[in-house]
């Protein structure tokens, strides 16, 4: 009785030690264990919560960097995709002007083309030797010198974009001394009635200035025999027609 008096405070209100509470094994922690432990755990939430934001964050900065590589491819795939379509309607639209596109000068009826329109002249071959068999027309020399020429004049007309069309006939009709000179006959028909024609196109002048370019266009270092001096070419209008009669 002594002893639990003893442990009695004022007001009849027992005062337990540490000791006392060991002893009756009370479950509770001791104050002192309380803070100890609450921070703690405390600090182990926080570095999840911690290292939760961070993981977060970095699956959204991947996230939003493939989000801005998709944006920018289909910007450049709809870019390429924009050119191919432009060049493709453009290859298209020139394909089909050129299937599509009549040229109506280019196409005539060679059938209309009756009135002759005629011109003779006369050139000098620098590099062949006259030699007498030339003046008989009857000769193998006269018709191989002959046949050369009025080859390469036949070629040069009918390879003119303004004249193909209207030329008909070229003959070399005589060979004269003076290195050796030839005189020629040229040919051409056009349709009746086409003044035009006869004033521009088959004029004396486009007719001679066809000739004479094509012989600034020969090479005087090739020797060719056939080599025709260009201030040697004489040109003049022959063979007017009447009734599509061909008159030289």
């Amino acid at each position: 009785m002594v002893g639990y008096n003893a442990k009695m405070t004022s007001g009849n209100r027992p005062r337990l030690t540490t000791n006392d509470a060991a002893e009756e094994g009370n479950p509770l922690l001791s104050p002192e264990q309380v803070p100890v432990n609450n921070g703690g755990q405390h600090r182990v939430d926080g570095e999840e919560v911690s290292q939760e934001s961070i993981s977060l964050n970095v699956q959204n900065s991947i996230a939003n960097k493939e989000m801005t590589c998709i944006t920018h491819r289909r910007r450049w795939m709809i870019l390429i995709f924009l050119i191919f379509l432009i060049l493709l309607v453009i290859g298209v639209s020139f394909a089909l002007c050129l299937v599509i596109h009549d040229d109506a000068d280019e196409k005539y009826n060679p059938t209309l083309f009756v009135l002759p329109r005629c011109f003779n002249g006369s050139f000098k071959l620098t590099n062949q030797i006259f030699i007498p068999e030339l003046l008989s027309p009857a000769s193998n020399q006269s018709k191989a010198l002959s046949s050369q020429l009025q080859e390469k004049l036949s070629e040069l007309y009918s390879s003119s974009p303004a004249l193909s069309r209207y030329f008909s006939s070229v003959e070399i009709s005589d060979f004269r001394n003076g290195s050796v000179v030839a005189d020629y006959r040229l040919g051409f028909l056009m349709p009746l009635n086409n003044a035009e024609l006869e004033q521009f196109t088959l004029s004396r002048e486009m007719v001679y200035n066809v000739f004479r370019q094509s012989l600034y266009d020969q090479d005087p270092e090739l020797n060719h025999p056939l080599y025709i001096h260009p201030a040697s070419l004489d040109m003049q209008v022959t063979g007017e027609s009447r009734s599509g009669v061909l008159y030289w």
